[in-house]
């Protein structure tokens, strides 16, 4: 894996020096690509606009329809979708390591994906309030949804995880209602600033947990196609993200129309941290580590 990223900086290398003084691209219709995104991710846009505009690469972006990670995974190797953001799954670290889709591993999310706080129903805080360790934190039922790996990171925990069909707006509610799930805990990022109000249009008695904050090394990257229609797109997203991550756009594009939150908001949490068996930190490249948060 190692060698593959080392690899990859050394073309990302070659194409800054050959792109100094080259014209910025201009298509009379400049190429279409199809990307697959989420409505919590709108920041991304701007980050991958931005990309492109730093590698001089003129191109538009046309949202994908909405379908599961595995679709849109096998999608973007057969070309049919150009750019997926998604996490670093074995499955999907393994095709990058045969070639079979590229990987751009900036973390999209600041490292914020990693960090997990609970859906729970208004009236059950009580439900996580004398928790102090992993020890007490199995005694809780999560919630997650069909195939995230996630699960499989809470179950080499010992903690008893459903997986959850219907979720998008809120339905787990339903499971915490009856008691089949305690808690459905997702990136605190996504959490506060879309699915917190997503969820209680529909269900205001969904809240957040006031207790906890889980932790274990979670991300989202960019993964392109490995089709030849995707050629110039990942060299100018290679080139153009390593240049806006040096130079400060992708921080300050990052918080544009979102609402960060407050450090003292989250330091008397109990946090409980978790082992990711499939890897750790270091996916993330050195030249990307500056940009991953602590809340």
């Amino acid at each position: 894996m190692a060698a593959l990223l080392s690899r990859q900086r050394r073309r990302f290398l070659v194409g800054l020096l050959a792109s100094v003084g080259a014209p910025v691209i201009h298509a009379a219709h400049p190429p279409v690509y199809k990307l697959q995104t989420e409505a919590s991710l709108s920041y991304a846009n701007y980050l991958l606009e931005a990309a492109m505009q730093a590698a001089g690469f003129r191109a538009v972006l046309e949202k994908a329809p909405q379908a599961s990670e595995l679709r849109s995974l096998h999608e973007a190797q057969s070309g049919r979708i150009h750019v997926a953001l998604l996490p670093p799954t074995p499955e999907r670290l393994a095709l990058y390591a045969a070639g079979k889709i590229r990987m751009i591993p900036i973390p999209i999310e600041r490292g914020l994906l990693g960090w997990r706080i609970g859906f729970i129903h208004k009236d059950h805080q009580h439900k996580t309030e004398g928790i102090k360790s992993l020890e007490d934190l199995q005694a809780l039922t999560f919630g997650q949804g069909v195939d995230w790996l996630d699960t499989k990171i809470y179950r080499q925990s010992n903690i008893t995880t459903r997986e959850i069909q219907a979720w998008r707006n809120g339905e787990f509610i339903n499971q915490i209602r009856t008691g089949i799930i305690d808690v459905f805990p997702m990136g605190i990022d996504e959490s506060i600033n879309y699915y917190l109000p997503r969820f209680q249009q529909a269900h205001p008695e969904i809240t957040l947990d006031q207790h906890l904050l889980i932790r274990y090394p979670w991300f989202r990257f960019v993964w392109v196609t490995a089709d030849s229609s995707g050629d110039e797109l990942y060299e100018a997203l290679q080139t153009g993200f390593d240049v806006i991550a040096q130079n400060g756009e992708f921080e300050s594009l990052w918080l544009k129309d979102r609402q960060p939150s407050k450090t003292s908001h989250w330091q008397d949490r109990v946090e409980i941290e978790l082992n990711n068996p499939f890897y750790d930190q270091l996916l993330v490249p050195q030249r990307y580590q500056h940009l991953l948060l602590k809340p």
